[in-house]
């Protein structure tokens, strides 16, 4: 009797595993500078909101942009230039930054070792040259990188008005042309018998689903201070091992930022 209920309880085990969901593991990463070396690193993206769609959206999207009544406003050639000046300026104010930090650091280890030795040594000696040598980088570093802020905030105010227009623009269009999108999204989910999971990335970069098998798309999107990333990576989940999907700038699509 107890070795034909242990086996109706293996049996049970595996019908449900074979019957259950399937298991998605998200992780997302983007590089970002560190502010004490000034190096980009690759570091996990945490409070990202995940959704798992059972229907790819930029189809959706793709269709209904294609039956607008007007075409999707463009960002102008001399609009783009002058983006791409301010993104230039900021990365030379943030390399300016980067060398300022590094000097000023090691400025400040020289006259933490002078003060062990006497003026009179020969050490001191060294360290004090030394001190003047990196003291002159730093004010040329620290003017360097007030010359690009402030070049960095000039370009930003002549700019931020027309970018300002053109997200007003884009998004009354995106109101008239996407309207429809909800009823084609409820459409979706009738058909497919699902529905739309969604969670938060925790401070691993990485988010757990259980999802039922099947195709299914990895919606996020993670706004930089020039860019945005946005997702919608396709994922077949089956049951059994987890599947595993790296979110990165590589599988990514890079949007404007207005």
């Amino acid at each position: 009797m107890k070795r034909r209920s242990l086996w109706s309880a293996i049996f049970l085990t595996a019908t449900l595993a074979a019957c259950g969901p399937g298991e998605l593991v998200v992780t997302a990463e983007a590089e970002r500078m560190n502010p004490e070396t000034g190096e980009m690193e690759l570091r996990p993206l945490e409070n990202v909101a995940i959704q798992l769609l059972p229907f790819d959206r930029d189809h959706i999207f793709d269709s209904l942009t294609a039956a607008a009544d007007t075409p999707e406003p463009q960002m102008p050639p001399e609009l783009a230039q002058a983006r791409d000046a301010i993104i230039a300026a900021q990365t030379e104010w943030r390399e300016a930054e980067a060398q300022w930090l590094e000097q000023r650091e090691r400025l400040q280890q020289i006259s933490d070792e002078m003060a062990q030795f006497n003026p009179g040594e020969a050490r001191y000696r060294e360290l004090f040259a030394e001190f003047n040598a990196v003291e002159s980088q730093v004010l040329s570093a620290e003017a360097r990188r007030d010359s690009a802020f402030e070049e960095f905030t000039d370009l930003q105010a002549e700019t931020l008005e027309e970018l300002d227009r053109l997200r007003i623009e884009i998004e009354i269009w995106e109101d008239d042309a996407f309207e429809d999108y909800p009823e084609i999204v409820a459409a979706r989910l009738q058909e497919t018998r699902k529905e739309i999971m969604a969670d938060t990335t925790d401070a691993t970069g990485s988010v757990r689903m259980r999802p039922a098998p099947g195709q299914w798309w990895v919606h996020a999107r993670q706004q930089l201070t020039t860019e945005e990333l946005y997702w919608n990576v396709p994922v077949t989940v089956e049951r059994g091992d987890p599947v595993q999907l790296r979110l990165t700038r590589e599988n990514a699509r890079i949007r404007d930022v207005f």
